[in-house]
Order: C-alpha cells, then structure tokens, then sequence
C-alpha cells in the first residue's frame, strides 16, 4: 500500500512540474508575441528593459568582488552588484519623486 501511496505522490509531482513549466513558458511566451505583433506599444517596455540592464550592468562594474567568508569571488561580485542595483534604483526612485513633486509645484 505504502509503495503506491508513493508512486502516486511521485506521479502527482511530475504533473505539477509540468504544469508549472507550461504557466512559466507561456507567461514568457506570450508577452512576446504580443509585443512582436505591435512593436510601437512595445517601445515604453523595452526602454525600462534596457535602462535596468544598464543600472544592472553598471552595478557590476562597480562591484568589489573580493571574497568574504565561504563565499566565491564570483558569487560576491554578484552579491555586490545586487546590493548596489537596489541602492542605484532606489535613489533613482526618489530622484523621480522628487523631480514629480518640484514640477507640479510650478504647473
């Protein structure tokens, strides 16, 4: 009884895997295709695309990358970079807050 218990639970898994591949394959997929089909409303999202790349990528070449405790000089400079994009994008954040506020103060 107890070894088909297991089979099913096992069986069960497998579905579930596969379902969860095919909700994250077409919550990939079809954005895509929709943004293909209309490239110009596609323009704002691949601005945001690119200037996140670009804080990402700046954050990494900020990035120290000297290794601390059990952890690789790799995983660090990634770490860095992590804990440098959250800061860049937060000041960003309250950059355009600021920016937002001082121009309807003189609409």
């Amino acid at each position: 009884m107890s070894e088909n218990f297991e089979s099913l639970i096992e069986t069960g898994m497998f579905v579930t895997y596969g379902l969860i591949a095919i909700a994250a394959a077409t919550s990939i997929l079809f954005p895509i295709v929709h943004y293909i089909k209309d490239i110009r409303k596609a323009k704002g999202v691949l601005i945001g695309i690119v200037v996140l790349a670009a804080v990402l990528l700046f954050a990494y070449a900020i990035s120290s990358g000297e290794p601390y405790d059990n952890v690789s000089a790799t995983a660090s400079r990634w770490i860095s970079a992590g804990i440098n994009s959250v800061f860049l994008l937060a000041g960003l954040a309250v950059v355009a807050a600021v920016f937002t506020e001082v121009v309807k103060i003189f609409k």
